[in-house]
């Protein structure tokens, strides 16, 4: 029943089969037929031919795979509850990912024969004969020690591995390509006669109950929110605004208590937060407090958490790393406050653990204690001041088709277009349940095309007859995604995972990068534009349509998932990338129609790993039989190293494109971390490795890597990732020496050179290749004054 529902608004996200992956694989397998060495006896003969029969037959599926993906569409858009479909469209799902993983596999074989190449060519090039024999040979060798599995003696295999799914034999490769071509023939003979299988739908009896609290529960999601708005006016809330300015300003009246709280009620999607956000930055209340703390509290309450989290607001040179005894965190943020004016927002409260909170601000010496607390359920609040609750209920009906209106029409004049149109917008506007954050989606939604037939396919949609009771916005929401370009729906059901794993926003780089490891952006046809430029394109169409808001660039901490002061990488961050935020209710549905492919695992209490997981957040231990079942991840972000760590040994993770590790606790990177050759995104900056091995350069489809803070050394050979766009070194001691940036063409951003003194002459610092960093935005040039006595003016 749940996932049939689920299924009617999950879109075309389950299938990530693109025709540009396909055309890519084709291609890759033509070019590794066309470099074998002739067969030198008639078994390898008869592999090679079927190794090119193999190939043709999928040259051949093409069309075939892109009918049945037209067909499979059409059927799912039609019949959106029905299991059948939901069940043809997962299993072509599953093709692309094979398809993904192949592709991957012989891109990393294409990139290491460019590597190879490259160091080649430079040994050549300096003439050092006692390393240049090693490639002699005509065998795969590497100037620095790799694990085995990386280790081959044919031109262009790679030896099987439970830790990497490297391709060894032509035999390998006929079997995935086997497997491939079998689920498609398997998808096509269900397909095989659509008028029988419409004839068999259509008499199919739908009887499922939509009920939102029970498909989205709201406890399960942990979107943050930050005092960042973009709102400028709040429609229809100028009352609110005045009693919540007037109670943050005057005396308190609480029996002499310097604390006085005021809650904030109302469905979700009503406006607290942004009621809320919107007076944190008014004038006056900036004037009034001499601090201010925003706190996203969640249905996970934890009370040294939100005090830590208040004590470093308060005072920033505080660090993350500091103690969780909350005693002292407690007496900490105590001597902050005394004699202080402070405004707190505790923001999504779910329970009445909150009033913990109390104790500490209760018992301070602080001058007044404000604290505006927001929340669905009145009973959580019922301990509070009823005089001071303000009650968010619908806005007027005029000035909410005034908000309506601004969204849909945007810069052009709605009194321009017929009175039919507006008629049609009065009929959605009664269904979006008085919520602005429904008029701010579906305004747009309906702004996208002016005229009567589309905004009458939206008034007509099925959709609506989801929704169960006045409250209930949801399926105005899915609307919006539903007619997002299926190219930009699994990037907007990604974020849901973004959001879990940052306290404040999403840095849009971070993800753009996790959407291209992800396959989610393909270059176009032209070169022009990079990937990371589509992905741009991607983040401003989401912005524009109204599933992200930009974040405030002067909001909190300017580093994603970190709080470290020092931003000076060797590739480091100047604070200018775009942040990015989502409303809880998006989150909710990006959520909901995630289709269980994003799995957030905190605390391990009545908490699933689903089998079909793909994009996983640990933080609390598992279930290792439970995680062994997992075989097809893509992205992991680990909280707890240990909780997961034994899993990889058995090749449970193989397939992983992006991995963030946030342990403070782990020393040492796990070998087998080495072997994932389908990796591009490898962030360790919150662990306390102090050393990573050479083999770490190996991992050659890397877009992305965040070397640990206390790393003492970068890797020498780091120049062998060609394909790196960003590059943290860690500390800013840890900056790239120029020999280390030749071939390093791709790297964006900001860029530290250090060590410049040991630079001898023009030549060696010529090989930096600075010319060639078509992305760089700025340099930082760094000698040791004290030892330049052999570096010529001409560098």
């Amino acid at each position: 029943m749940a996932s049939a529902t689920v299924s009617a608004l999950a879109g075309s996200l389950l299938s990530p089969l693109r025709e540009v992956s396909l055309e890519k694989l084709i291609g890759y397998l033509w070019d590794y037929l066309s470099s074998s060495p002739s067969p030198s006896s008639p078994d390898e003969a008869e592999k090679q031919q079927q190794l090119k029969d193999s190939l043709e037959a999928l040259e051949d599926a093409k069309l075939t795979v892109r009918l049945m993906q037209s067909r499979i569409m059409k059927l799912f858009q039609k019949h959106k509850k029905n299991e059948r479909i939901v069940s043809l469209h997962n299993k072509l799902k599953d093709v692309g990912y094979d398809i993904q993983d192949l592709e991957s596999e012989m891109n990393y074989m294409e990139l290491e024969r460019k590597v190879q190449e490259i160091n080649k060519a430079e040994e050549e090039e300096e003439g050092d004969s006692s390393t240049s024999s090693q490639f002699s040979t005509g065998k795969r060798s590497f100037p620095f020690r790799l694990p085995t599995v990386f280790l081959s003696k044919k031109k262009r295999r790679l030896p099987a591995s439970s830790q990497s799914l490297s391709l060894s034999t032509d035999e390998d490769i006929v079997r995935q390509v086997t497997s491939i071509l079998k689920q498609i023939k398997s998808i096509k003979s269900k397909l095989k006669d659509e008028s029988e299988l419409e004839d068999l739908f259509d008499q199919l009896i739908m009887n499922e109950v939509y009920n939102p609290r029970e498909q989205h529960d709201f406890t399960q999601n942990e979107l943050v929110t930050t005092s960042s708005t973009n709102e400028r006016k709040i429609c229809g809330r100028n009352d609110e605004i005045q009693q919540l300015i007037k109670f943050l300003t005057e005396p308190n009246v609480n029996n002499g208590s310097n604390v006085s709280v005021v809650p904030i009620v109302g469905m979700g999607g009503i406006g607290k937060t942004t009621l809320a956000q919107f007076v944190f930055h008014n004038r006056e209340i900036k004037n009034h407090f001499d601090e201010k703390a925003w706190i996203y509290v969640s249905n996970h309450f934890d009370r040294c958490r939100i005090t830590k989290e208040m004590l470093q607001v308060i005072n920033p040179n505080v660090q993350r790393c500091i103690t969780s005894n909350l005693d002292f965190l407690e007496r900490e943020l105590q001597r902050h406050l005394t004699g202080k004016n402070f405004l707190l927002v505790l923001d999504d409260i779910w329970s009445n653990e909150w009033q913990w909170l109390l104790v500490p601000l209760q018992s301070s010496q602080a001058h007044v204690i404000k604290i505006i607390v927001t929340c669905r359920d009145p009973m959580v609040l019922r301990s509070t001041d009823e005089r001071n609750k303000i009650i968010l209920k619908d806005i007027d009906h005029q000035e909410y088709w005034s908000l309506f209106l601004n969204h849909a029409f945007a810069e052009n004049n709605p009194d321009n277009y017929s009175q039919k149109l507006h008629d049609i917008g009065r009929c959605i506007v009664k269904k979006l349940m008085g919520s602005p954050l429904a008029a701010k989606t579906v305004g747009k939604l309906l702004g996208r095309d002016l005229t009567e037939k589309h905004w009458n396919d939206v008034l007509e949609n099925d959709l609506w007859k989801l929704q169960i009771d006045a409250h209930d916005i949801m399926p105005a929401l899915a609307l919006s995604y539903y007619h997002l370009s299926p190219h930009l729906q699994p990037c907007f059901v990604f974020c849901s995972l973004m959001h879990n794993l940052n306290d404040q926003y999403c840095e849009m780089d971070e993800l753009i990068f996790m959407w291209i490891a992800n396959g989610y952006i393909h270059e176009s046809g032209s070169n022009s534009k990079t990937m990371y430029d589509i992905g741009e394109e991607y983040c401003h169409e989401l912005l524009a349509m109204g599933f992200f808001d930009k974040a405030d660039s002067t909001t909190g901490f300017s580093t994603g998932f970190y709080e470290s002061p020092d931003i000076r990488q060797g590739f480091f961050d100047r604070g200018d990338s775009t942040k990015v935020k989502m409303h809880d209710l998006m989150h909710d549905l990006a959520q909901l129609v995630s289709h269980g492919e994003i799995c957030i695992y905190k605390n391990g209490k009545d908490e699933k790993l689903l089998k079909n997981a793909r994009h996983v957040y640990v933080e609390g231990s598992v279930d290792p039989g439970l995680a062994c079942e997992v075989n097809n991840l893509r992205t992991l972000v680990l909280g707890r190293v240990d909780a997961m760590l034994a899993l990889f040994n058995h090749g449970v993770f193989k397939r992983i494109r992006v991995l963030v590790i946030f342990d403070g606790t782990m020393k040492e990177l796990p070998e087998v971390i080495y072997h994932l050759k389908h990796l591009q995104y490898l962030d360790l900056l919150e662990t306390s490795i102090k050393s990573i091995s050479e083999s770490v350069c190996g991992l050659y489809q890397l877009r992305v890597l965040k070397l640990p803070w206390d790393l003492l050394t970068v890797p020498n050979q780091i120049h062998s990732l060609i394909n790196l766009e960003i590059l943290h070194t860690g500390s800013r001691k840890n900056g790239l020496m120029c020999m280390q940036l030749r071939n390093l063409n791709k790297l964006r951003g900001w860029l530290s050179i250090v060590a410049l003194e040991i630079i001898r002459n023009k030549k060696e610092a010529t090989k930096a290749r600075l010319n060639e960093r078509r992305h760089i935005k700025g340099l930082e040039l760094c000698w040791n004054i004290d030892k330049v006595e052999h570096c010529k003016h001409d560098v």
